[in-house]
């Protein structure tokens, strides 16, 4: 290379971009954007409002029109979740079979689906909490339906793998939203009218999203009702993975839910229950998790793949057992040494906010009991990201049914201890704490169970046909000798009875 050349490389952008400083700050930066986008857009877009249209709205309607941004992005991915992870895997399966039938299809259908549930449940809010005027109550259902098919949007192009068109599409519908907040702030809007500027930079993100699939993957053959038929049996067949996913969505809000519907939660103007106090509080401490959700995307795409390919390889070529146990032994390697550098990476991060809480407590002006709440919140989180890595190794590992049943206990706990320390103690991050805790301690020990023994789980056919049985669950929970006794106690009971 001449050293013309090499001035004109070093004079790229994509030089520096790809660099060893920046490249791996601009591949994080974009798996972040990739796992917690829809988040990422609600929290600019409500700075910027809460910053330039309060001394023309007041904090009456700033205060709605960020509750029903709150409760459209709560409500959305109910019904989004579920459904978008079965459409990606339809989608990333029939991309890996190289036939590309029903791509289109399949994000049209899970598209409708999502959305028709969201506007059921965001109607049912409406009558529920009696949100007006009429005009907020339909700027919330068409906003709750446009954050579903954002989401689904999201999971179908992420199980496309078409990362960098999800960034631009997501970059240009922010764009959109806050320059349609800005020209609206000169002509004295109304909340109604300032949703609908927020819903417009949604709805450009999903129709791009929608246009690049159909450019790419659209067929002559339009079968609609198939897809809609495919994706129904996967919501069926993998239904321990919805209601995990809808459980584990659930379980962030649910401590909120009892807040906002208790005693001391508050009603605005149009209708909406909150408790500010605590809510925005977890709102800062949720914000923290967003590392780990972006290194585990780059994990698994990474050198858990590669693992994974590996270990598949030596079962296509029929290697001995010692091979493909050595493989085996390489994949938990991978897994367990990026799950607890994310751990470590999520434990420095919420150590530091933590030392932060007091200058975060003084710069929003929160009060001593928020203060600590804060604190615990933090140690919540992180604990809650243990949570999440672990309960993603047992999907890792097809063990749906015990993914659902930590998403169960997560949520069933995180419920009775809210309602438990409210009465008690009042407000308190404590119960989401408690929760977090037993939930991390219990994902752990079936994760590293069910990934030592991966290698059964691949040859028993994925474990599809034991999800509904008691025994492989008892197994993970119990120890060998525990679990015989067990099993032997009906032959007991049946000796007994006949004496």
């Amino acid at each position: 290379m001449t050293q013309g050349s090499l001035k004109q490389t070093a004079a790229s952008p994509q030089f520096w971009l790809r660099g060893a400083l920046l490249g791996p700050m601009r591949t994080f930066g974009a798996a972040i954007i990739i796992t917690a986008g829809p988040w990422l857009v609600t929290v600019a877009t409500l700075a910027i409002i809460s910053i330039s249209m309060q001394p023309v709205l007041g904090n009456a309607a700033i205060e709605d029109l960020r509750l029903t941004v709150v409760y459209a992005f709560c409500t959305a991915p109910l019904a989004a979740g579920p459904i978008g992870t079965i459409a990606a895997r339809l989608v990333r399966t029939a991309v890996e079979e190289k036939s590309g039938a029903r791509v289109y299809e399949y994000f049209l259908a899970a598209a409708i689906l999502s959305g028709l549930i969201t506007q059921g449940l965001a109607l049912l809010l409406c009558w529920g909490l009696g949100i007006a005027p009429l005009g907020i109550a339909v700027s919330f259902v068409f906003l709750s339906v446009a954050a579903a098919l954002l989401w689904t949007s999201f999971a179908v192009l992420i199980g496309l793998r078409a990362f960098g068109f999800l960034i631009a599409a997501f970059s240009a519908g922010m764009v959109i939203s806050v320059a349609c907040i800005m020209a609206a702030a000169n002509h004295h809007p109304t909340t109604e009218f300032l949703i609908w500027c927020f819903s417009s930079g949604v709805v450009m993100c999903v129709t791009l999203c929608l246009a690049h699939v159909l450019r790419l993957h659209g067929s002559e053959d339009k079968g609609l009702f198939p897809a809609m038929g495919d994706l129904l049996l996967g919501v069926r067949q993998h239904r321990h993975l919805c209601l995990g996913i809808l459980l584990a969505l659930s379980s962030v809000w649910i401590d909120k839910w009892v807040f906002w519907f208790g005693p001391d939660g508050i009603t605005s103007s149009a209708g909406f229950r909150h408790y500010s106090g605590y809510d925005s509080v977890m709102f800062i401490s949720h914000l923290s998790i967003f590392p780990t959700f972006a290194a585990m995307l780059l994990l698994h795409d990474g050198k858990i793949t590669e693992a994974i390919e590996e270990f598949r390889q030596a079962l296509h070529e029929r290697s001995t057992y010692t091979v493909i146990h050595q493989t085996m032994e390489h994949l938990n390697q991978v897994v367990w040494q990026g799950v607890f550098r994310i751990v470590f990476l999520q434990g420095a991060v919420a150590a530091g906010l933590v030392l932060m809480a007091p200058l975060l407590a003084k710069t929003m002006e929160f009060s001593f009991s928020q203060f600590l709440m804060l604190q615990v919140g933090m140690i919540a989180v992180f604990l809650h990201a243990i949570v999440y890595l672990c309960s993603a190794v047992l999907i890792l590992c097809s063990r749906n049914g015990l993914f659902y049943m930590v998403q169960l206990v997560f949520f069933t706990t995180n419920l009775i201890a809210s309602l438990a320390f409210y009465a008690v103690l009042g407000v308190s991050a404590y119960a989401i704490f408690l929760a977090s805790l037993i939930s991390a301690a219990l994902a752990f020990i079936l994760g590293y169970k069910a990934l030592a023994r991966y290698d059964y789980l691949v040859f028993v056919g994925e474990n599809e046909t034991l999800y509904a049985q008691a025994k492989p669950v008892r197994a993970f929970l119990l120890p060998d000798w525990l679990v015989h006794w067990t099993e032997r106690l009906p032959e007991w009971r049946q000796r007994a009875s006949q004496k």
